[in-house]
């Protein structure tokens, strides 16, 4: 484990009810509370023996894969993932740039391909979005279709509920010209909309010229109850609505669409696909993202695990898919 932050944890607990595929031989996180603790302690679970460290080189011996979250951008992972390449170790990564490099980051992509196949090892990136919802779905929606000439996705979740990091993502509780000042940082706001429409585009053979993104501000229009920023108030921001709009050759070949707030009413995923035949899915109240995101990377694992190596996308290999359960 790498990274024990709540997606990490939660990745944590259920690769540890996989113990007929897994074994977890240690963990790594850079916060300084955390070293030297007991994992079991950190999940909320009886202990394990297994003490978090700083510096994972120790372990690497004993590993044969990474369960890695740490970052959603991938200037800030690569070092990290270069260095698993290095010794040898496969990963599963939740770092959102990772899951389609090739479109903002192809340099970086290039390097990391070039290493994880010196050192035969696989990497992937991947969770519920991107990862899931606005890629590997409508990819396997388009194989019961002749022809596809665009791709519409629309993502409404109800942000109040959900974990600190991802309410702070969302702008809950800012001003608006602070969520403005965000904006214009370009690390703020949903990661990985590029990287989904690229990758879709890639798996039915589009080249994407360019993608056109905007973020704007979600306003509270009557006092809102947040789990970690209390009531925001009338005027302030409570998320935020995310638009992409992919082009090939002038041509518009996606629109996706994102609104992550608190209060939402009727959140759903949807994919729609226009071509022959006209393909839709709507789930009713969206895919849960925390739950999904950790079981998309456990999931995942033999899928790595089996495949050649080189830097992989969820395109690339076998769907992930879960384990029935009796109890």
């Amino acid at each position: 484990m790498f990274g024990l932050g709540p997606i990490g944890c939660s990745i944590a607990r259920l690769a540890m009810t996989r113990n007929s595929q897994i074994e977890i031989v240690g963990a790594v996180d850079s916060n300084a509370k955390l070293i030297g603790k007991d994992l079991g302690d950190i999940l909320g679970q009886e202990k394990t023996g297994i003490k978090i460290q700083r510096n994972g080189k120790a372990l690497y011996k004993n590993a044969d894969i990474v369960l890695h979250a740490t970052t959603s951008f991938l200037a800030s992972a690569k070092s990290q993932l270069l260095e698993f390449c290095r010794y040898g170790l496969d990963v599963v990564s939740t770092c959102e740039e990772l899951a389609y490099p090739w479109y903002d980051n192809r340099l970086i992509a290039e390097e990391i391909d070039f290493a994880a196949k010196m050192n035969n090892v696989t990497l992937l990136g991947t969770g519920v979005n991107p990862g899931f919802v606005l890629d590997a779905l409508a990819v396997t929606l388009s194989g019961v279709c002749e022809n596809v000439s665009e791709i519409r996705a629309t993502r409404i979740l109800d942000a109040a509920k959900r974990r600190l990091p991802f309410q702070s993502k969302v702008g809950i509780g800012l001003s608006q010209e602070k969520f403005k000042q965000k904006v214009k940082s370009g690390n703020f706001g949903h990661i990985g909309l590029p990287e989904s429409i690229a990758m879709t585009s890639a798996a039915m053979g589009m080249d994407v010229d360019r993608i056109d993104e905007r973020i704007y501000p979600k306003i509270a229009t009557s006092s809102v109850k947040t789990k970690h920023f209390g009531v925001v108030r009338k005027g302030k921001v409570i998320g935020l609505v995310q638009d992409a709009h992919a082009y090939s050759k002038s041509k518009r070949i996606a629109t996706y669409h994102i609104e992550m707030y608190a209060g939402a009413k009727d959140p759903y995923d949807e994919i729609e696909l226009i071509g022959v035949p006209n393909i839709s899915l709507r789930i009713p109240s969206g895919t849960p993202g925390d739950i999904a995101t950790a079981a998309i990377v456990v999931n995942s694992v033999p899928r790595v695990v089996e495949s050649r190596s080189g830097l992989m996308t969820v395109k690339d290999l076998r769907p992930a898919s879960s384990l029935f359960t009796t109890s």
